[in-house]
């Protein structure tokens, strides 16, 4: 599926939330995962329809994920998250996170994602057919 440049990069404030802080008094590893879950989500609903999908028999499933953790983020930072589409090969979507502030950069992560045909259990190749513009009827 081709994207523009425009469906490629998004952007999502993160709260930080008390139970979100684990014992050492920073955001607890769990934490980022839910987060990349937020910015893929997020992702998915600018590129198709989501319940389309998923009532048409289809779920995107991450294969992937690593996460390097730069620096501690602790309750009261105001943080963003940003999620970017960088490639989509043989059926394989290539993501890109950051988990940052506006000065400072506290996390990295990368997912690769592909579409599952979930009465087969087979991967799908192409993601064009789930183009937003496919199910409008």
């Amino acid at each position: 599926m081709e994207l523009s440049e425009e469906n490629r990069i998004y952007k999502l404030d993160l709260a930080i939330k008390t139970y979100d802080i684990d014992i050492a008094g920073h955001v607890n590893n769990i934490v980022y995962i839910k987060w990349l879950e937020d910015l893929r989500s997020l992702l998915y609903s600018n590129i198709f329809d989501f319940q389309k999908v998923v009532e048409t028999g289809f779920y995107p499933v991450v294969t992937h994920t690593s996460i390097k953790y730069i620096k501690q983020i602790k309750l009261f930072e105001k943080i963003f998250g940003i999620v970017e589409l960088t490639s989509e090969k043989h059926g394989m979507l290539f993501l890109k996170f950051q988990i940052r502030s506006s000065s400072t950069l506290f996390a990295e992560a990368e997912q690769r994602c592909v579409m599952m045909e979930l009465n087969s259990g087979k991967m799908v190749k192409n993601y064009g057919g789930f183009k937003k513009s496919s199910f409008n009827n």
